[in-house]
């Protein structure tokens, strides 16, 4: 296993009225270096959507992308022929019907649109999460609200809020 190429690390970013935010640098390194790694060109884009827990927005690179298909073709694997293709596209339409292609910069700066912004209830904060093959964007306060007491992803938050002011 190559734990070098997962996302790992946290970061919290301030997000402007229009929705732009930067990606932390870190994260960008590693999208490229993923692409690279796997013969696919670093273009800068994420596709990113509400994650299945409904509690924050989920991004996929390029590599994460072809992973979670291939995860969706072994879960249908073992159904009868005349059922896999059905179960599928349904699983791939639930699956990547949702996510929206977004492109960053060389300084690392997106723009999450209205409606992401409104899905994963970002506000003026988002705070960054590594999640291995790829990477949540949650809003600080319901992060705190879902992550358990005593957690070291809640320490981690409550940490960074209170760096700029803000009290968990």
């Amino acid at each position: 296993m190559d734990i070098g190429h997962l996302f790992q690390g946290h970061a919290l970013n301030a997000v402007d009225a229009k929705g732009r935010v930067s990606v932390p640098a870190g994260f960008r390194s590693l999208i490229e270096k993923r692409a690279l790694k796997n013969a696919l060109d670093p273009d800068n884009t994420l596709m990113i959507g509400e994650h299945s827990s409904g509690h924050c927005l989920t991004a996929l690179d390029a590599v994460a992308s072809a992973e979670f298909d291939q995860q969706l073709r072994d879960g249908v694997a073992d159904l009868p022929a005349a059922e896999r293709l059905s179960a599928l596209e349904e699983a791939r339409v639930d699956a990547f019907g949702s996510l929206e292609a977004v492109k960053f910069d060389g300084a690392g700066r997106m723009v999450l649109s209205p409606m992401l912004r409104a899905v994963g209830e970002i506000e003026d904060l988002a705070f960054f999460l590594g999640a291995g093959s790829s990477f949540q964007i949650w809003n600080p306060v319901k992060a705190l609200a879902a992550f358990p007491d005593g957690s070291r992803n809640r320490k981690t938050l409550a940490f960074l809020l209170k760096e700029r002011g803000i009290s968990a």
